[in-house]
């Protein structure tokens, strides 16, 4: 029976290990020896926060070793006290994020109120873990330049790191915003690093994207583990990167920057150029604003004597940035848009070119030849309400051209004996534009209002001039407009000598909006709309037992959607102002005049496309470390559960519907 309880015991103690709780907090270990290197058991290890003033106390083993857990990532010192010995006081001794410094104290014989001081700069040493881990301090994270200001840039500068830390801000083309995602650490495929933050799951659900993204303003250090790491880091192909943000202490400080971009300064991007070909200009224009401050929370008292209704030093400490960001881009393209003439239905004195349709004198002008006829052909006649009824074509006979006078009225027996026009080949042969004023003129009874709608929105036509050996006549601008604010704000607070809590909230709202001439055309709106709420408690129990408690909860809505204004959710309906029956609640309609590469460029109305979807997930998360000293070794314990919930809709062509138009439903044959 015995046995049997040791076994389950085991596999529970298995089991605990292997979901142990993440974290990016550290350690500091050690052993106290005296001069003859004999152990020193019972002595008073005291391990104090410089920037808060919390000390932790602990007495050292039997063998003289002492351990000190769940240490926020900054700088401490270290005071050893024992009878019949001098005090040494082991100062500025670094713990990096999720990693354990080495301190091994030589104590001296002699009065304890003696102090003999040692810079732990040069003491500390990582001697209790393999793990192959590179931090990147708040000193390079300050005074290094980062061109996207997000600090994953500095992931590359690591050894085994690779790739494109990319960043949660939108292009004028079709890049995705997946910060993190291309990321390779030891070798691991794109997409498979973890991401944490304050040792919380920051990677994205659907795509192992960092959710919530991180100026350098507001983060005090990061990590990267690429090698031998704990059990306790889970669900990754290759590391971890850790990231722990800022908090106040007892010094004020703070940091106010204006980042600024325009394309007077740009350098022009780097492109392989062939012969005379410029490099393409750099448009971007980019403002980032941080405000950040933090230290002891003081609550004033109003009145003469001067004091505070509350004092939080070396207690209660804050740390808040407000950092507004305004950002536009774009690019410019060419087009062929149809004539006036052409959106009243007259299609006469055209030639078809390369170029696509463009008037005769046009052609002649710019050295365009004919590739092929111009013809618009009657496919459907008019029926009642309004709707088209199709020409059944009997034998010998074809479509007629619109206008033409030499016709043939045969009737429909599939829809009730209509009469319809139908063309011999000698009568189209014997009709040209010159002789029939009519001919190649679509008449208004045809025209659907809905049509006449779009065609009021459509961009008029500049004048014709010759891009990459085409004919165009229209510029076009594919914008971006990014403006945003993001907030962090942390709270930490002591609530006794043994019991610490804080609490983390960041919001990152990106969203970029895509446009092309108009809040119609070319409307994309891409989110990165993120926030994470955080809290942690942690207890010392003993000087031996210390259990640290993480919930957490994270959101982020990373859709393909069009701007706010017409989100397919929530936003205005444009189909249903058109006309048009929706599916969805918002959106915009896409009407394709583009399907014949030889007819019209850049003619399409509205938006929409195939990465159309609203992407929301979010995270819940409890997560719980327990740190047990015993003897000169050191247990650690845990669980972490996580509830991810992701939802995806994906809304391709049910955003306003794609209504496609070729030039087949004019031609001489269906």
């Amino acid at each position: 029976e015995y046995m049997r309880v040791g076994s389950i015991l085991i596999f529970i103690l298995i089991l605990s290990l292997a979901i142990i709780g993440q974290t990016n907090k550290g350690s500091i270990t050690g052993t106290v020896s005296d001069s003859k290197g004999l152990a020193v058991p019972g002595a008073k290890v005291t391990v104090t926060n410089i920037g808060t003033g919390k000390a932790t106390v602990l007495m050292t083993s039997g063998e003289g070793s002492f351990t000190a857990n769940a240490l926020e990532p900054t700088i401490y010192d270290i005071k050893v006290e024992a009878p019949n010995f001098k005090k040494a006081l082991i100062q500025k001794v670094k713990v990096d994020t999720a990693s354990v410094a080495t301190v091994n104290v030589v104590i001296e014989a002699g009065n304890i109120s003696e102090e003999v001081t040692i810079q732990g700069d040069s003491q500390t040493v990582n001697s209790d873990s393999g793990t192959i881990s590179q931090t990147i301090t708040e000193r390079q994270i300050r005074d290094l330049p980062l061109n996207n200001r997000s600090v994953l840039d500095l992931a590359v500068t690591m050894p085994n790191v690779s790739g494109d830390a990319g960043s949660e801000d939108v292009d004028a083309a079709s890049n995705q915003p997946v910060p993190g995602f291309n990321l390779s650490v030891n070798g691991g495929r794109p997409g498979s690093t973890s991401m944490l933050a304050d040792g919380v799951n920051n990677t994205g659900i659907g795509i192992a994207r960092a959710v919530v993204s991180f100026t350098p303003e507001t983060v005090q250090e990061f990590a990267v583990q690429s090698s031998a790491y704990s059990a306790e880091y889970g669900t990754t192909g290759g590391g971890v990167i850790n990231i722990t943000t800022k908090s106040g202490n007892n010094r004020f400080s703070g940091t106010a920057l204006w980042y600024h971009r325009n394309p007077k300064t740009n350098a022009a991007p780097w492109r392989q150029t062939f012969g005379t070909t410029p490099r393409p200009p750099n448009n971007l224009r980019t403002n980032q604003v941080s405000l950040s401050v933090g230290g002891s929370i003081y609550l004033p008292k109003f009145g003469d004597d001067g004091k505070w209704v509350y004092d939080g030093h070396n207690k209660s400490f804050f740390f808040f940035a407000y950092e507004p960001r305004w950002r536009t881009d774009f690019v410019s393209s060419t087009g062929l848009l149809p004539t006036s003439a052409e959106r009243s239905g007259n299609f006469r004195g055209l030639t078809r070119t390369s170029s696509g349709f463009l008037p005769s004198a046009i052609a002649s002008q710019f050295g365009q030849s004919s590739i092929g006829q111009t013809g618009i052909y009657q496919q459907f006649t008019v029926g009642p309400g309004g709707k088209l009824v199709p020409i059944v074509l009997t034998t010998g006979f074809g479509y007629c051209q619109f206008g033409a006078a030499n016709v043939t009225l045969v009737a429909n027996p599939t829809f009730g004996g209509v009469m319809q026009p139908q063309c011999t080949t000698a009568q189209i042969a014997s009709e040209t534009e010159a002789n029939n004023p009519n001919l190649n003129i679509i008449p208004t009874s045809f025209f659907d209002p809905i049509s006449t709608k779009l065609l009021g929105i459509m961009d008029p036509v500049g004048n014709y001039s010759v891009e990459n050996a085409l004919v165009r006549n229209y510029f076009l601008t594919r914008s971006v407009l990014q403006n945003e604010t993001r907030y962090t704000l942390r709270l930490d607070h002591n609530i006794t000598n043994n019991m610490k809590v804080n609490f983390r909230y960041s919001k990152t709202p990106a969203v970029g909006i895509k446009g092309a001439g108009g809040e119609i055309n070319g409307n994309t709106g891409t989110y990165s709309n993120a926030k994470q709420y955080l809290v942690t408690i942690n207890n010392v129990f003993s000087s031996s037992l210390v259990n640290d408690l993480r919930l957490n909860y994270t959101r982020g809505n990373f859709s393909e959607d069009f701007s706010p204004q017409f989100s397919i959710k929530s936003g205005r309906n444009f189909s249903r102002e058109l006309g048009l029956t929706s599916l969805a609640t918002g959106g915009i309609p896409l009407i394709l005049l583009t399907q014949d590469t030889q007819g019209y460029v850049a003619a399409d109305l509205g938006a929409g496309g195939s990465t159309n979807n609203f992407n929301v997930e979010q995270r819940k998360n409890i997560s719980d470390t327990l740190y047990w000293n015993h003897g000169n070794q050191s247990w650690k314990f845990g669980a972490d559960l996580s509830k991810a919930q992701l939802q995806v809709i994906p809304f391709f062509a049910a955003s306003g519907g794609r209504w496609q138009f070729r030039a087949i439903n004019t031609s001489n044959n269906r």
